[in-house]
């Protein structure tokens, strides 16, 4: 029984891993489509925000964090590139600490979610406002 539990703990770590990589590698392309094709930016936003609500998901999964609801605050106002490399930042942070303090790491990784969401949705605000 601790068997499967351990074997399920260490797939679950192993889903986590490969979610961290997505997320990141979303990220990156959310950071260049919002220099280079601004058009792109919605999706590639959207894309990075799903990705790291579901590594998010995951962590509290396999580290037993569904209780822990940490608050993320956003100044209102934020530019754009700032707040997506801010989340870049507190995705980075996240994987450094997980292996010390997987509440502190959790709490970092929902702040790079919240940073993307907030990105996705003041863009896409901004791409709907504009006229065709």
């Amino acid at each position: 029984m601790a068997e499967d539990s351990s074997e399920e703990k260490k797939s679950l770590e192993e889903k986590v891993n490969k979610a961290f990589e997505e997320t990141w590698s979303k990220v990156n392309i959310a950071v260049d489509s919002i220099a280079g094709r601004p058009g792109e930016s919605v999706m590639a936003l959207w894309l990075a925000a799903e990705a790291a609500e579901y590594t998010s998901a995951l962590f509290s999964l396999a580290y037993g964090l569904e209780d822990l609801d940490p608050e993320v605050k956003i100044t209102r106002g934020r530019e754009l590139l700032g707040l997506v490399k801010d989340s870049m930042e507190a995705l980075k942070r996240a994987r450094e600490l997980r292996p010390k303090s997987v509440a502190e790491a959790y709490t970092s990784l929902r702040t790079a979610a919240g940073y993307l969401k907030a990105a996705y949705l003041d863009q896409s605000k901004k791409t709907a406002k504009k006229p065709s």
